[in-house]
């Protein structure tokens, strides 16, 4: 957020034909992303551009700096915390979150425990729940398989929004040293761009139904399979904003009352993330499936 740079000018000035006038005041604000507006006694209100200001601007900068150009305001804290300008929820306990306040040792623990969780209720989902499932409701596997092509499109919008939202997902992307383990080979950029290109062709794969050309059988358990390793992969990026409260991928003219998820809505979050592995796994065994509901026609 932009800090204020107070600039006021208040002599007195005669004038040589009646009472004395005083000048305009001018307040300066200024922020990293170059956007000024000036405020005017009397005068017109802040710029228009500052309604206007991307997610970058909005939930990046914590402050500015001083005369000097070192870090000044909540921007030293960030700084003093372990964070930087460009990342402020590397900081320890950004936003109230807790996780990242622990010692790493705790965030470490902290962040094993939910991927031991999440693998834990996926696996009881894939080779409990489904088969359940789908020896109870053996018309299940038919209705589940005609959504497959529209889940398959899901997927690669969801793919495209890494490149036309890009920066969000960068800062979903875990900084180096995170929880005192995360130390992954490549920048961030590269990362967001390979997941981006393989959730576009598992899509595809999934959605191959839809193609103008008849597909070989394993094109779409074969898709499925790497969407399911693919969302394995991506688990690190969404438990970090739950870590962290990293803002992740919003849309332009979000507020800050967007920049933080609620504890629910990361529970959710994870629900969802176990449904979509379950349904993967479910796409990519179509034989065991398929074996499930032809035994409880007989």
């Amino acid at each position: 957020m932009a800090s204020l740079a107070l600039t006021v000018q208040l002599p007195l000035r005669a004038s040589s034909s009646g009472p004395v006038v005083r000048p305009r005041a001018k307040t300066h604000v200024s922020s990293s992303s170059s956007q000024r507006a000036v405020l005017k006694w009397g005068g017109a209100g802040v710029g228009a551009g500052a309604s206007r200001a991307k997610q970058r601007g909005v939930f990046r900068r914590a402050a500015t700096e001083n005369e000097d150009g070192e870090p000044a305001g909540a921007a030293a804290d960030v700084v003093s915390s372990g964070g930087d300008l460009a990342r402020p929820w590397a900081a320890s306990g950004y936003r109230g979150a807790g996780v990242s306040s622990l010692p790493e040792i705790g965030q470490a623990a902290s962040v094993l425990t939910v991927w031991a969780g999440i693998g834990a209720v996926t696996f009881f989902a894939c080779g409990t729940v489904g088969p359940a499932i789908a020896d109870a409701f053996p018309g299940y596997m038919a209705w589940s398989r005609a959504l497959w092509p529209v889940l398959g499109l899901t997927y690669i919008a969801a793919g495209a929004a890494h490149f036309s939202v890009h920066q969000g997902f960068l800062d979903m992307y875990p900084h180096k040293g995170a929880w005192g383990f995360w130390y992954l080979p490549g920048p961030p950029s590269f990362h967001v761009n390979w997941t981006g290109v393989a959730e576009i062709v598992g899509g595809v794969g999934v959605a191959s139904a839809l193609l103008p050309i008849d597909t070989p059988e394993w094109v779409t358990p074969t898709a499925a399979w790497g969407i399911f390793l693919l969302s394995v992969a991506v688990t690190p990026a969404n438990t970090y904003m739950w870590t962290h409260n990293a803002p992740g991928p919003l849309p332009e003219n979000a507020d800050e009352s967007m920049a933080v998820l609620p504890w629910y809505g990361h529970l959710a979050r994870g629900g969802l993330q176990v449904l979509l592995l379950s349904i993967m796994w479910g796409i990519a065994h179509p034989v065991t499936a398929a074996a499930a509901a032809g035994g409880a026609q007989l």
